[in-house]
Order: structure tokens, then C-alpha cells, then sequence
């Protein structure tokens, strides 16, 4: 009788475990895109199309896409950590099998699933300006590239499309302020750009990097994008 409780026993344990181990969180990395208030995930491992639960941390992840999405529905990678779970479809009858976000990890914009996922640092790296104010720096037909570069000291210089410049910044957390900007006094035919530039970084107060992307803000409203730029 002894053995034959242990034996239950055990049997119910197992099957325990069992039913935790199938929902146990999975680190996940693939294209997530978000259309008509419904979000799509397409796993890199398998593949596989997945829609996106309206629960748990999916509301960081949706957030995240959509302060740096550049066209409605564009697929983006993500890494998080989450499950799958059967559930009614939206449309129609029967179960589909949903993603479930329990950790937002990170949005990397402009990588696919075969290449790795570098994470560029704040300071000591040459950003090269992208886009200013929603328009792209080809746009501008700049010589030379506007960049920026913030030291560890917290000093910055660059080049901003007519003449070089150095200042200061002040970051803590997510925040980030330029103070002190001073240039060179050359003039150039366009100095557009170069005027525009720098009334963007003074209303700078928040940055994002993503892979090797750099995102500048006021509050909520991205201004300024750059990418890293590497000297062999």
C-alpha cells in the first residue's frame, strides 16, 4: 500500500512539472509588426507567424515599436522573453496559438534574423547623423558627415554640416541635454542645415539606443537619428 501511494505520488508530481515545463518562458528573438491595433510576431527559429496577446508586457513592446516604426506595419526585430498559449481566433472558429510578451527585452531596427545583435555604447562612439526631424540627411547633399560624438567625460564634439562644434551634455538614466555649444565660424552656400541642427539639440532631453542606433527625443517626439559609425 506504501509503495503504491509513493507511486501516485510521484505520478502527480511528474505530471506537474510537466504542465509547468510546457508554459516555462522562452528567450525569443523575431519580426514583430503592429497594424490596425493587432500585433504580429514571426519567430527567427521556426519561422512561424504568431499573433500578439493584448496582455501581460505586450504594452511595453507596442510602445517601443511605435516611437521608432517609420512606416505603418513594418516589420522590426524584437527580443523578449514569453510563451504561447492556444486561443479562440479573432476571426472566425477554432484556437490559434498566441504569443504571450511576459518581458520586453529590446527593439533593433534595420537587423534580420541572421545577423547578431550588437548593442552600440553612448559615449566614445561616432554617431553619424541619419535623419533630422523626420527627413533623411541624403536629402540635405552634405560633403561631409554630420556626426557626434559624446565623450566619457561628458564634453561632446562634431561636425554639423559647415563647421566643427563641441559643448557639453548631461545624461542620467534614459535623459539626455547638450549645454554650451559653441562652432568654428566658417561660412558655407547652405547653412540651413547647420542652423537646424543645432536648434534640434537644444530641445534634446531623452535618447534610445537600439542595436546600433541612436534615437534623440523631446519627450515623445523623435527629432534626430543616428547610426555608429566604426574605424578599422
Amino acid at each position: 500500500m506504501k509503495n503504491i501511494t509513493m507511486l501516485l505520488l510521484f505520478s502527480i508530481l511528474f505530471s506537474c512539472s510537466t504542465i509547468d515545463s510546457g508554459k516555462k518562458d522562452n528567450k525569443l528573438k523575431g519580426f514583430y509588426s503592429y497594424m490596425a491595433d493587432a500585433g504580429i510576431f514571426i519567430d527567427c527559429e521556426t519561422n512561424k507567424k504568431h499573433p500578439v496577446a493584448f496582455e501581460a508586457d505586450n504594452i511595453s513592446l507596442e510602445r517601443a515599436y511605435l516611437k521608432i516604426v517609420e512606416n505603418p506595419g513594418e516589420k522590426i526585430i524584437v527580443t523578449l522573453t514569453g510563451h504561447f498559449e492556444s486561443r479562440p481566433k479573432m476571426e472566425g472558429e477554432g484556437e490559434r496559438e498566441f504569443l504571450i510578451v511576459d518581458k520586453f527585452d529590446k527593439i533593433w531596427p534595420h537587423i534580420d534574423c541572421v545577423r547578431n545583435l550588437g548593442t552600440a555604447n553612448l559615449k566614445n562612439t561616432f554617431w553619424s547623423l541619419r535623419e533630422l526631424n523626420g527627413k533623411s540627411i541624403k536629402d540635405y547633399k552634405i560633403e561631409r558627415e554630420i556626426h557626434l560624438l559624446i565623450k566619457h567625460d561628458n564634453s561632446i564634439k562634431g561636425f554639423s554640416g559647415c563647421n566643427n562644434y563641441f559643448g557639453n551634455s548631461s545624461t542620467r538614466n534614459d535623459t539626455l541635454q547638450f549645454s554650451q555649444i559653441e562652432s568654428t565660424l566658417m561660412m558655407c552656400e547652405n547653412m540651413e542645415i547647420e542652423k537646424e541642427y543645432f536648434q534640434t539639440l537644444e530641445k534634446i532631453n531623452m535618447y534610445k539606443i537600439y542595436g546600433e542606433y541612436l534615437y534623440l527625443y523631446d519627450e515623445e517626439k523623435l527629432l534626430a537619428k543616428f547610426e555608429s559609425v566604426y574605424f578599422n
